[in-house]
Protein backbone atom coordinates (compact mmCIF):
# COMPACT_ATOMS: atom_id res chain seq x y z
CA UNK A 1 0.00 0.00 0.00
CA UNK A 2 1.43 3.57 -1.00
CA UNK A 3 1.65 6.69 1.09
CA UNK A 4 -0.98 8.15 -0.88
CA UNK A 5 -3.43 5.86 -0.65
CA UNK A 6 -2.93 5.04 3.09
CA UNK A 7 -3.31 8.51 3.68
CA UNK A 8 -6.81 8.44 1.61
CA UNK A 9 -7.74 5.48 3.83
CA UNK A 10 -6.96 7.40 6.93
CA UNK A 11 -8.84 10.92 5.92
CA UNK A 12 -12.06 8.32 4.96
CA UNK A 13 -12.09 6.90 8.46
CA UNK A 14 -12.22 10.56 10.17
CA UNK A 15 -14.87 12.00 7.66
CA UNK A 16 -17.34 9.39 6.70
CA UNK A 17 -19.25 7.27 9.13
CA UNK A 18 -19.44 4.04 7.06
CA UNK A 19 -15.25 4.04 7.02
CA UNK A 20 -13.75 0.59 8.09
CA UNK A 21 -10.70 1.58 9.85
CA UNK A 22 -9.28 -1.74 11.06
CA UNK A 23 -9.08 -4.40 8.30
CA UNK A 24 -9.40 -3.97 4.72
CA UNK A 25 -10.64 -7.20 4.76
CA UNK A 26 -14.52 -7.01 6.54
CA UNK A 27 -15.58 -9.89 8.41
CA UNK A 28 -19.28 -11.45 7.91
CA UNK A 29 -21.88 -11.36 10.45
CA UNK A 30 -23.27 -14.61 11.54
CA UNK A 31 -26.28 -15.34 9.60
CA UNK A 32 -29.67 -16.59 10.50
CA UNK A 33 -30.30 -20.07 10.82
CA UNK A 34 -27.00 -20.23 13.01
CA UNK A 35 -26.45 -21.25 16.27
CA UNK A 36 -25.83 -18.14 17.87
CA UNK A 37 -22.08 -18.65 20.05
CA UNK A 38 -22.45 -18.60 24.06
CA UNK A 39 -20.78 -15.57 26.24
CA UNK A 40 -20.15 -14.16 29.54
CA UNK A 41 -19.75 -10.48 30.19
CA UNK A 42 -19.74 -8.43 33.18
CA UNK A 43 -22.87 -5.74 33.08
CA UNK A 44 -22.00 -1.86 34.11
CA UNK A 45 -23.39 -2.82 37.48
CA UNK A 46 -20.79 -5.86 37.59
CA UNK A 47 -23.02 -8.55 37.43
CA UNK A 48 -22.18 -11.57 34.90
CA UNK A 49 -25.02 -12.44 32.71
CA UNK A 50 -24.43 -15.23 29.78
CA UNK A 51 -26.09 -15.85 26.85
CA UNK A 52 -27.32 -19.42 27.72
CA UNK A 53 -28.70 -18.55 30.90
CA UNK A 54 -31.74 -17.50 28.80
CA UNK A 55 -31.76 -20.69 26.89
CA UNK A 56 -35.69 -21.09 25.85
CA UNK A 57 -36.30 -17.50 25.86
CA UNK A 58 -36.25 -15.12 22.68
CA UNK A 59 -32.72 -13.11 23.42
CA UNK A 60 -32.20 -9.65 21.12
CA UNK A 61 -27.86 -8.66 21.14
CA UNK A 62 -27.69 -5.14 20.44
CA UNK A 63 -23.89 -3.93 19.85
CA UNK A 64 -23.59 -0.08 20.11
CA UNK A 65 -21.06 2.45 20.52
CA UNK A 66 -21.78 5.39 21.48
CA UNK A 67 -19.79 8.12 19.35
CA UNK A 68 -22.04 6.77 16.77
CA UNK A 69 -23.96 9.60 15.89
CA UNK A 70 -27.42 8.52 16.48
CA UNK A 71 -26.32 6.07 19.76
CA UNK A 72 -28.69 7.77 22.35
CA UNK A 73 -31.63 7.34 19.60
CA UNK A 74 -30.53 3.63 19.15
CA UNK A 75 -30.60 2.28 22.66
CA UNK A 76 -33.94 4.16 23.46
CA UNK A 77 -35.16 3.02 20.95
CA UNK A 78 -33.65 -1.18 21.97
CA UNK A 79 -35.26 -0.16 25.97
CA UNK A 80 -38.76 0.57 24.77
CA UNK A 81 -38.70 -3.03 22.44
CA UNK A 82 -37.64 -4.22 25.91
CA UNK A 83 -40.41 -2.42 27.46
CA UNK A 84 -42.93 -3.92 24.89
CA UNK A 85 -41.56 -7.65 25.04
CA UNK A 86 -40.20 -8.43 28.03
CA UNK A 87 -43.90 -9.15 29.74
CA UNK A 88 -44.13 -11.97 26.62
CA UNK A 89 -40.85 -13.26 27.70
CA UNK A 90 -37.99 -11.80 25.65
CA UNK A 91 -34.22 -10.39 27.06
CA UNK A 92 -32.00 -7.67 25.38
CA UNK A 93 -28.62 -7.05 26.12
CA UNK A 94 -26.40 -4.18 25.04
CA UNK A 95 -22.91 -4.69 24.03
CA UNK A 96 -20.83 -1.42 24.09
CA UNK A 97 -17.87 -1.63 22.05
CA UNK A 98 -16.66 1.47 23.30
CA UNK A 99 -12.61 0.76 24.34
CA UNK A 100 -10.78 2.30 27.20
CA UNK A 101 -11.77 4.10 30.35
CA UNK A 102 -13.12 6.91 28.48
CA UNK A 103 -15.88 4.74 26.36
CA UNK A 104 -16.56 3.08 29.43
CA UNK A 105 -17.38 6.70 30.97
CA UNK A 106 -19.21 7.34 27.96
CA UNK A 107 -21.70 4.41 27.82
CA UNK A 108 -22.12 4.93 31.52
CA UNK A 109 -22.74 8.04 30.93
CA UNK A 110 -25.14 7.17 28.22
CA UNK A 111 -27.21 4.46 30.25
CA UNK A 112 -27.90 7.14 32.90
CA UNK A 113 -28.89 9.81 30.54
CA UNK A 114 -31.09 7.85 28.32
CA UNK A 115 -32.39 5.91 31.76
CA UNK A 116 -31.52 2.37 30.69
CA UNK A 117 -32.59 -0.60 32.87
CA UNK A 118 -31.75 -3.42 29.91
CA UNK A 119 -28.10 -5.19 31.05
CA UNK A 120 -25.58 -3.57 29.17
CA UNK A 121 -21.91 -4.82 28.96
CA UNK A 122 -18.97 -3.40 27.99
CA UNK A 123 -16.54 -5.38 25.42
CA UNK A 124 -13.52 -3.36 24.66
CA UNK A 125 -11.42 -6.03 23.43
CA UNK A 126 -14.36 -6.51 20.97
CA UNK A 127 -14.54 -10.45 22.41
CA UNK A 128 -17.81 -10.62 21.84
CA UNK A 129 -18.08 -8.90 18.48
CA UNK A 130 -16.03 -11.17 17.09
CA UNK A 131 -18.09 -14.07 18.00
CA UNK A 132 -20.75 -12.64 16.26
CA UNK A 133 -18.52 -11.62 12.93
CA UNK A 134 -20.06 -7.92 13.82
CA UNK A 135 -18.31 -5.55 10.86
CA UNK A 136 -21.02 -2.82 11.09
CA UNK A 137 -22.76 -0.90 14.21
CA UNK A 138 -25.21 -0.99 15.49
CA UNK A 139 -25.48 -4.44 14.80
CA UNK A 140 -28.44 -6.69 16.11
CA UNK A 141 -28.96 -10.22 16.55
CA UNK A 142 -32.32 -11.63 17.04
CA UNK A 143 -32.05 -15.74 18.42
CA UNK A 144 -34.75 -17.88 18.99
CA UNK A 145 -35.81 -19.98 22.10
CA UNK A 146 -33.75 -22.62 20.45
CA UNK A 147 -30.38 -20.67 20.72
CA UNK A 148 -30.39 -19.89 16.78
CA UNK A 149 -30.65 -16.56 14.69
CA UNK A 150 -33.28 -15.52 13.44
CA UNK A 151 -32.76 -12.11 12.16
CA UNK A 152 -29.64 -10.10 11.92
CA UNK A 153 -30.22 -6.19 11.15
CA UNK A 154 -27.26 -3.69 11.22
CA UNK A 155 -27.80 0.56 11.37
CA UNK A 156 -30.25 2.31 12.28
CA UNK A 157 -33.03 5.08 11.01
CA UNK A 158 -36.13 6.47 12.46
CA UNK A 159 -38.78 3.97 11.87
CA UNK A 160 -36.43 1.02 12.85
CA UNK A 161 -38.55 0.48 15.84
CA UNK A 162 -41.46 -0.58 13.41
CA UNK A 163 -39.31 -3.69 11.49
CA UNK A 164 -37.96 -4.43 14.75
CA UNK A 165 -41.12 -4.89 16.93
CA UNK A 166 -42.36 -6.72 13.90
CA UNK A 167 -39.17 -9.55 13.50
CA UNK A 168 -39.12 -9.82 16.96
CA UNK A 169 -43.17 -10.85 17.93
CA UNK A 170 -42.51 -13.19 14.75
CA UNK A 171 -39.29 -14.87 16.87
CA UNK A 172 -41.75 -15.11 19.67
CA UNK A 173 -44.43 -16.37 18.31
CA UNK A 174 -46.99 -13.47 19.56
CA UNK A 175 -48.91 -10.74 17.87
CA UNK A 176 -46.97 -7.74 16.78
CA UNK A 177 -49.61 -4.56 18.06
CA UNK A 178 -48.21 -1.01 15.78
CA UNK A 179 -47.93 1.81 17.48
CA UNK A 180 -49.42 5.05 16.13
CA UNK A 181 -46.05 6.87 16.04
CA UNK A 182 -44.59 4.40 13.97
CA UNK A 183 -46.19 5.37 10.07
CA UNK A 184 -45.07 9.02 11.02
CA UNK A 185 -41.28 7.49 11.93
CA UNK A 186 -41.08 5.59 9.11
CA UNK A 187 -42.04 8.44 6.77
CA UNK A 188 -39.04 10.38 8.52
CA UNK A 189 -36.60 7.16 8.11
CA UNK A 190 -36.69 8.13 4.00
CA UNK A 191 -34.89 11.31 5.04
CA UNK A 192 -32.11 9.81 6.71
CA UNK A 193 -28.56 9.30 5.58
CA UNK A 194 -25.32 6.75 6.39
CA UNK A 195 -27.81 4.92 8.86
CA UNK A 196 -24.36 2.39 9.47
CA UNK A 197 -21.27 3.10 11.22
CA UNK A 198 -18.19 0.54 10.01
CA UNK A 199 -15.61 2.36 11.93
CA UNK A 200 -15.26 0.55 15.28
CA UNK A 201 -12.30 3.50 16.47
CA UNK A 202 -11.92 6.76 17.73
CA UNK A 203 -9.52 8.52 15.52
CA UNK A 204 -6.32 9.19 16.69
CA UNK A 205 -6.24 7.79 20.15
Amino acid sequence: MTARVALLLALLCVSAPVAWCQDEARQQPLAPGVAAPDFSATTLEGMTVTLSQWRGKVVVVNFLITWYRDAAKHLKMMENLADQYSSEGMHLISVSLDEGERGLGEIRKLVREEEIAHPVVPDPAHQVAGLYGVRALPAIFIIDRAGTIAHYYEGYNEGDEKRLSEAIASTMGVEYEPKPAEEQAEEEAETEEEPVCHCFRRKGE
